[in-house]
Formats: C-alpha cells, structure tokens, sequence
C-alpha cells in the first residue's frame, strides 16, 4: 500500500528538526498503536493509570517519541524543597523538546509536549527507541539505559517506526544483582523500595541513611545524585558514556 508522499516528506522533516534540536534519539508510533496498550499504574510522582491519547487531544494522529543521552551524572542530580522534587535536567531536555513542538505548530498542526500520563516507556519500544529492559528502564543498544524520553502528541499524520523487537537482557540479570535494596524483579520494580521512589523526609531514618549516603549521596544540602547502579551495571552504552 501506497503511503502519501506529503506525510513522509512531514515525517522526514519532523526527525530532522529533532536531531538539529538536540535529540540523540527520535521514533514515532501512531496514536492507535498507544490505544492498544493496557493500561497500567504509574508510581512515583504521578500515581495514576496511563491514559489514552485522547485523554489529551481527541483527534491526536502521532506521538513524536525524543530520547536525550544522559552523558554525565549530572543527569541524575534531584533537588528538593520539602517533600516535592525537582529533576533540573528535564527543564534543559522540555525546553529542546518544546523547539520541534514550535516547528510543528508553525506547520499548523496542534501539539501537546510530553502529556505525562501516556505510557512513555511503552510508547519509546514501539517508536523503535529500545528494549523494555529488566531495570524497567528503555535500554537501547547505542546509549544502553542512558537515556531520557520526552514526547509529543500531535495531531499530525506521519510514518510510524517499526517496535523494537530485540531482547537486549537475554540471560543477563546483573541490574537485578546490583539493586542496593532489592527493589528490582525482571521487567518489575517495587517503587516503595527503590531509592528513587523515597521521599526526602525518609533519608535521615537510620536503617536508610547509609544506604543513600552510599547510592544517593548528597551534593548540597537539597540536592543528591538518584542510585544509578542498575544502570551503572548495564553491559550497554558504557563506551558511550566513557565507563570501565
């Protein structure tokens, strides 16, 4: 079947934007294939079940899928006020995202940059960005789970990349082994365990404390470093990334 050449054209366009803007990584997966994902309880911060992209925008064709390689453990810094957390590197990856949200819109289309309730993991596999890992981070084969997924709902028709397929984890459990607190299973983790699902007020508590001062180790007062070992452990992106 024939596809329109004016939604390739588009489609081409589109990536080349994100690239020029500082995404390492771009896929597109169509709205439909979103619907036909279960839906499914997001932890952490969010606590609520994904939607489905018409939650957002009821005539939504595509959703542009952006991964941003986190090079630097600067990537990984958390600031606090309280109870509320902060990610500083997600005010730098939302203003790049926001450039090829722009051109779209100069196109004359309608946009909606990273609707948090979509299932952004789910949606990078079927973008062609990675593997659904067992660290339940997106590891693809260039920068292994090193990597940071921001999106766009669109109501632009454009080609859809093909799912990645591939099992990256195979037979290798070493992020499993790696958890400092046993929050890991293959494909599942415990958010009331892992060091990054724990609020502030908790890190002081004794049985905690040495563990964070290990894995998540302050900077300044509000600030830390989020426990990166499941990542640290991943066989791939290490020479991207310049680890031994």
């Amino acid at each position: 079947m024939a596809v329109d050449s004016r939604i390739v054209t588009l489609t081409e366009k589109v990536k080349a934007k994100a690239f020029s803007s500082g995404a390492d990584l771009v896929g597109i997966v169509s709205t439909e294939r979103v619907n036909a994902v279960p839906r499914y309880w997001i932890g952490w911060q969010i606590e609520d079940y994904t939607k489905e992209p018409k939650y957002y925008m009821q005539d939504s064709e595509s959703v542009v899928v952006l991964g941003y390689q986190a090079w630097d453990d600067i990537h990984e810094v958390v600031v606090t006020r309280g109870d509320r957390k902060e990610f500083p590197v997600y005010h730098r990856i939302r203003l790049l995202t926001r450039r090829i949200s722009s051109f779209l819109e100069s196109l004359g289309y309608k946009t909606i940059v990273y609707p948090e309730l979509l299932p952004q993991k789910r949606m990078a596999q079927l973008a062609g960005l990675g593997n659904f890992g067992k660290n339940t981070l997106i590891i693809n084969p260039k920068y292994g789970p090193w990597i940071r997924l921001h999106s766009i709902l669109t109501d632009a028709e454009m080609l859809p990349d093909k799912p990645f397929e591939e099992d990256l984890c195979r037979d290798c459990a070493e992020c499993i082994r790696a958890c400092p607190v046993g929050a890991l299973k293959p494909y599942v983790v415990d958010s009331e365990k892992c060091l990054l699902g724990i609020n502030d007020s908790k890190r002081s508590k004794p049985e905690i404390k040495p563990i964070f001062e290990q894995y998540a180790p302050r900077i300044t007062k509000n600030s830390y470093l989020m426990c990166m070992m499941c990542q640290k452990v991943c066989p791939y992106g290490r020479d991207e990334r310049g680890l031994v």
